[in-house]
């Protein structure tokens, strides 16, 4: 090859231009058009159909599932109103406590002791447990507890235990040698009877209202069935 003639010079200088050009192209990132700044752009490009082809996805599932969806929340919305209706809100806590008092002094017994204890939260209703002791007569303990089951709101009763206060226990005592003494007074001891004090003990518990049926629900429900 003779390096001297025009003709060869030519090709040699044509092959460098090319080379060079090739090697700006394929191997910097000197121009905005170059392969590597393309194939950069091709990757973000790719990765952002993925991801909009599982956010189409998704919402197709969504779309499919949204009637029964729907079924759902307006089953827990409902729910939900029937419950505003038996359990109250933390802020009309005191007035049920008055009207449980209100009931007790309706059925004539009287309070020994009435010590709330720590509340117990759950999802959507707090427990307010109350320790409770009346005094009163079998029938106005009865009418008592009556009064408290049928309350507009719910209250329960647990741990109940009945019994005869010291004091009455010795006119029990009392009673008991009458009747010895006089048998022919069937009708007169059992009134008295009936009228002797007893002490009930049991645990009330109150509940309010923590929490309701939201839109972050739905959107748990969503994500669970995603």
């Amino acid at each position: 090859m003779n390096l001297k003639d025009p003709k060869t010079q030519k090709i040699v200088f044509g092959v460098v231009i090319l080379a060079a050009a090739g090697w700006v192209y394929f191997g910097t990132t000197l121009m905005p058009f170059n392969y590597p700044v393309r194939k950069a752009k091709i990757a973000a490009l790719e990765a952002e159909h993925e991801r909009l082809a599982a956010e189409v996805e998704k919402a197709r599932r969504v779309v499919g599932d949204l009637a029964r969806l729907e079924a759902e929340y307006e089953r827990l919305h409902d729910q939900w109103l029937a419950a505003q209706e038996l359990l109250p809100e933390e802020k009309e806590m005191p007035d049920l406590l008055r009207a449980v008092t209100t009931a007790g002094s309706r059925a004539g017994v009287e309070f020994a002791l009435f010590q709330p204890k720590p509340p117990v939260a759950a999802e959507f209703h707090t427990a307010h447990p109350i320790q409770v002791t009346v005094r009163g007569t079998y029938h106005q303990v009865g009418s008592f507890l009556g009064r408290l089951a049928n309350m507009e709101r719910i209250v329960n009763v647990t741990d109940l235990k009945l019994d005869q206060p010291k004091e009455s226990s010795n006119k029990r005592k009392k009673t008991s040698t009458s009747k010895k003494k006089d048998s022919e007074q069937p009708a007169r001891n059992m009134v008295a009877r009936s009228n002797n004090t007893v002490e009930a003990q049991f645990v009330l518990t109150a509940y309010t209202l923590t929490g309701g049926v939201s839109d972050e629900s739905v959107n748990e429900q969503h994500a669970r069935n995603d």
